[in-house]
C-alpha cells in the first residue's frame, strides 16, 4: 500500500485513522505493525491480541479527524439539506458562513469534481480553520473570507445554503440562485424564522417546508435494546425555500 495512504483500523471495541507506513503503530491495545497491511481488507492483529481490520476511511471518518472551532451542522441536517435540495454531481453550491467546514465538505462530496462549492466567512480565525480542514480532506471548495450579507458575487447556483444570524440581510439571494434553486437557512430560534420567511416572501421565493429533526441512537445486545445515549433534541429550523 502506498504511503501516506489513510487507513481506517477497525475492531469491535475501537477504531483508528492513520496513515500507511512501515512502522509499529503504538495504542492502548498494544502495538500495531503497519507494515503488514497491503491492501484494503487486510487483518492485522496487535501485540495485546487484538484484531483490526484495514478498511479504506469514509469522508465522515476523515471528518471527524478534522480541528473543531464553531458549532457545526450536524449530519442529521445536512443530510436533509442534501436530499431535500437534489444536488449532485455537478452542481453549484453557495455556503456561508463557512465555520469549521463541515457542511462545505459535505456539499463537496455531493457535487464532486465537476461540481462547484464557494463558501463565504468572515471570520479570520474560521476562514483559515475551514481552509486547513479542506486541505486534510482533499476536497476541492472555492474558500473565501468575507461578509456573505454584501460580498457574493456568484450567479444562479443550484443552492445556497446560509448559517447565518440575519440571513435576511443577504439582499443577492434573488440573483445568487437561479429559477428554482433553493436557499436553505439553519436558524435556531423561532424568531429568525419568521424573520427570514418574511424576507422570502416579499422576495418571491415559495417557502417550501420549515422543519426541525431529531435523533436518538440506540444500542441493541442480544434481545436488550435501549437508547444509547440522550437524545440530540433541538439543534435548529431548516427552511427550505425555493426561488419563483
Amino acid at each position: 500500500m502506498k504511503k501516506g495512504t489513510a487507513i481506517l483500523l477497525l475492531s469491535k471495541e475501537v477504531r483508528y485513522l492513520v496513515k500507511a507506513r512501515k512502522e509499529i503503530f503504538h495504542t492502548k491495545e498494544g502495538g500495531i505493525d503497519l507494515g503488514k497491511i497491503k491492501k484494503f481488507g487486510d487483518a492485522v492483529t496487535s501485540t495485546s491480541g487484538t484484531k483490526f481490520t484495514a478498511v479504506e476511511p469514509t469522508l465522515f471518518d476523515r471528518m471527524k479527524k478534522t480541528k473543531r472551532g464553531p458549532q457545526i451542522i450536524l449530519p442529521k441536517d445536512a443530510g436533509l439539506i442534501i436530499t431535500e435540495t437534489g444536488i449532485g454531481p455537478g452542481s453549484k453550491v453557495l455556503d456561508a458562513g463557512t465555520g469549521t467546514g463541515w457542511m462545505a465538505s459535505f456539499l463537496s462530496n455531493i457535487v464532486g469534481e465537476k461540481g462547484r462549492v464557494v463558501t463565504y466567512e468572515k471570520s479570520k480565525a474560521n476562514y483559515k480553520l475551514s481552509k486547513e480542514n479542506f486541505k486534510f480532506l482533499g476536497l476541492k471548495v472555492t474558500s473565501k473570507h468575507g461578509s456573505a450579507y454584501k460580498d457574493i458575487k456568484e450567479k444562479n447556483f443550484d443552492l445556497m445554503v446560509l448559517d447565518l444570524a440575519e440571513p435576511w440581510k443577504v439582499k443577492t439571494i434573488r440573483q445568487n440562485i437561479k429559477p428554482g434553486g433553493y436557499v436553505v437557512a439553519y436558524l435556531p430560534q423561532v424568531s429568525q424564522v419568521m424573520d427570514f420567511s418574511k424576507f422570502l416572501e416579499k422576495n418571491n421565493f415559495l417557502v417550501d417546508r420549515i422543519v426541525e429533526i431529531q435523533e436518538r441512537e440506540w444500542a441493541v445486545k442480544e434481545r436488550i435494546s435501549r437508547p444509547k445515549s440522550q437524545a440530540i433534541g433541538h439543534t435548529a429550523f431548516l427552511v427550505f425555500a425555493r426561488r419563483l
